[in-house]
């Protein structure tokens, strides 16, 4: 029987929208509103990305708590489009400005308001002048001027370049730069707590949580933390360079606490960083010891277990040695690992050699691997198999952050072995 496997679909460049990559950056800076020059259904784009993203932050275990900023659109209809929309932007901003109060306003144009040539620019100019506070242009065109990260990035560009000043920095304040869902998300979660082991706290997180009154405060950190993940397009480390070039905050570089492995390589870099070597490998000690008593409590149920790895990412999107570590960890036995079909060669070549320097691991191709997933005990996989019995973990796409994710994906792991029977079916990795 052939493998049937779901597909993950992966692109190098995404086909996102500039307006709310605008939004995001701002979404959570009390005191901004955000105007979409555009049809009603661009802002619906924006608001349903916040609910997901709400949702997605409750999933990992954290309380979406926080107001967005209002969010309106000019509304533009099908007339405008032939006439032109301007007049109904002008009347959009009075509306802004007689509700909300604002004390700052970005003004994004839409894919419509781009081809009709309404000139956002000039109206946000007469508007500054005649209200007196900064109202910022992006007339981006939606999808015309770009990505969502190319919008993202050049807002944060543009906040920096017109609201920063120079600061006295203040010892042991951090910045974060990034999303990477927000504060209450697992991944600035775990990072403010290794921060507070080293007597760190975390001030501000930027773009997109900083009260529009403070955003000129922010070069007053005594440096920045870059969130996300290696290999990640390098506009947010632009972001840090701009601001270590311009104000003099330093940054700590491009090295992220995704997987146990690299979250021993972030506490050494925030270690030498700070001049604590000792007290840097007192707490990966500390932190191994946290892993590895959770691993002993769940060994009763997984110990001598057999696990299969099936591998359907390339190695731009996983590497399977944090896999192997943790079935090392609880104390399985690797059956081996399955090649998918949508692997290319040279996917497989570079694949076969980090398993190689793991040990002597068995591969399979999709035909040859099928007995061997129906036979295993836990199928760990990038791609959920749909006809197999096998009880079934999805590899996150991103690993976890820090000794709370390795923690919560040896759980998964050890969860998913107390099932009763083998009914296929797949679990998923939450905190």
């Amino acid at each position: 029987m052939a493998l049937k496997t779901k597909w993950l679909l992966s692109k190098s460049k995404s086909c996102s929208c500039t307006l709310v990559g605008v939004y995001r950056s701002l979404a959570f800076c009390p005191g901004v509103v955000v105007i979409f020059h555009g049809p009603i259904g661009c802002a619906h784009v924006a608001s349903t990305m916040d609910l997901g993203s709400g949702f997605r932050v409750m999933a990992d275990g954290g309380k979406e708590n926080r107001e967005t900023i209002p969010l309106v659109s000019s509304h533009l209809r099908e007339k405008d489009g032939i006439f032109g929309g301007i007049d109904r932007l002008s009347d959009c901003i009075s509306y802004v400005m007689d509700t909300y109060h604002p004390k700052c306003v970005w003004i994004v144009s839409s894919c419509v308001a781009g081809v009709i040539g309404d000139d956002i620019e000039q109206e946000a100019e007469a508007a500054e002048a005649s209200y007196g506070i900064p109202v910022i242009p992006m007339p981006f065109a939606g999808f015309l001027g770009g990505e969502y990260s190319d919008a993202y990035y050049q807002t944060t560009e543009m906040m920096i370049r017109r609201f920063f000043r120079k600061e006295k920095r203040v010892k042991g304040r951090v910045l974060l730069l990034g999303d990477q869902m927000g504060p209450e998300g697992q991944y600035v979660r775990e990072v403010k707590r290794l921060l507070s082991r080293f007597g760190l706290t975390v001030k501000w997180q930027f773009p997109g949580y900083v009260p529009f009154e403070e955003w000129k405060d922010i070069p007053s950190a005594d440096f920045s933390i870059l969130l996300g993940t290696a290999g990640q397009p390098g506009g947010m480390m632009k972001i840090a360079k701009l601001l270590e070039d311009t104000y003099d905050v330093p940054t700590l570089g491009d090295v992220y606490p995704v997987g146990w492995e690299q979250t021993k390589d972030w506490i050494r870099a925030l270690a030498d960083f700070l001049h604590e070597k000792e007290r840097g490998e007192e707490i990966i000690r500390e932190e191994e010891a946290r892993i590895d008593h959770a691993a002993s409590s769940f060994l009763p149920v997984t110990e001598g277990k057999k696990a299969v790895i099936g591998i359907g990412r390339g190695p731009r999107w996983y590497h399977p040695q944090e896999t192997l570590a943790r079935i090392e960890r609880l104390h399985l036995t690797c059956s081996g690992v399955v090649f998918f079909d949508n692997l290319t060669e040279d996917d497989k070549k570079t694949l076969r050699e980090e398993i190689a320097d793991v040990g002597d691991i068995p591969i399979y191709d999709s035909r040859e691997g099928q007995a061997v997933m129906d036979a295993c005990d836990i199928l760990l996989t990038t791609n959920e198999i749909y006809n197999t019995k096998a009880r079934q973990l999805f590899i996150p796409m991103v690993p976890l952050t820090g000794t709370e994710g390795e923690i919560a994906e040896l759980r998964a792991m050890y969860r998913l072995l107390c099932r009763y029977g083998k009914k296929g079916g797949v679990a998923y990795v939450t905190v």
